[in-house]
């Protein structure tokens, strides 16, 4: 995967107490909201959780890799039981420190995800390509990004922004998830394609 963008430039502060301060870079702000965009979950008190199953494990020891200046040192195996199928399942998952309580607070209402008005400066290829790893998958070849659990008013705001930042043309289906158009699935791609971790390039045509 491509290690090029942003990776030394700070741009975002966050502090849970007064001398203890996180220093972000691009690619690490990037690499977070795609997450949250995805997969991740913000607790109220600033900490965020990141999990994937066991075929993804590799996909999330990168993202700890490029988040390990931000999290607790430790990334940790979860075993369940579906108790209504008797079936054990294995995933594997780590946690930010307790410093993105502002994260929480744009990123969430009423315990719901929304999108803030302020995440279009933030859109890049890195964090639309963690997006679509996390929440995405090739529908008849065209990319399809699964965002039913936002309200009809927050995917509408996200593909003015796919439209805006990239040029990109989508189309909400009657599940309320977004389909890139075939028109512009190959600009899709160029986009997302240097940052597709190898267990994941499934999702490529």
């Amino acid at each position: 995967m491509d290690n090029t963008e942003g990776s030394q430039v700070i741009t975002q502060i966050y502090k849970a107490r007064k001398n203890l301060v996180l220093h972000l870079s691009i690619r690490q702000m990037s690499i977070l909201l795609g997450s949250i965009l995805g997969d991740s979950y913000v607790y109220p008190k600033g900490k965020v959780c990141f999990e994937q199953g066991e075929k993804q494990k590799e996909y999330l020891l990168w993202k700890y890799s490029e988040l390990k200046s931000l999290a607790y040192p430790k990334v940790s195996q979860v075993i369940r039981l579906d108790k209504r199928r008797n079936i054990r399942t294995i995933s594997w998952r780590f946690f930010l420190r307790q410093y993105f309580r502002p994260l929480r607070n744009a990123f969430y209402e009423h315990n719901k995800k929304r999108i803030p008005n302020s995440l279009m400066k933030w859109f890049s290829p890195i964090l639309l390509a963690v997006w679509y790893m996390d929440d995405g998958y090739l529908d008849r070849r065209n990319p399809l990004l699964m965002t039913d659990s936002f309200s009809f008013d927050d995917i509408q705001r996200l593909v003015i922004i796919l439209k805006r930042k990239f040029q990109l043309e989508c189309l909400i289906t009657n599940k309320h998830r977004i389909r890139i158009r075939h028109s512009s699935s190959s600009k899709f791609f160029h986009l997302v394609e240097p940052f597709i971790h190898k267990e994941l390039r499934y999702k490529l045509p």
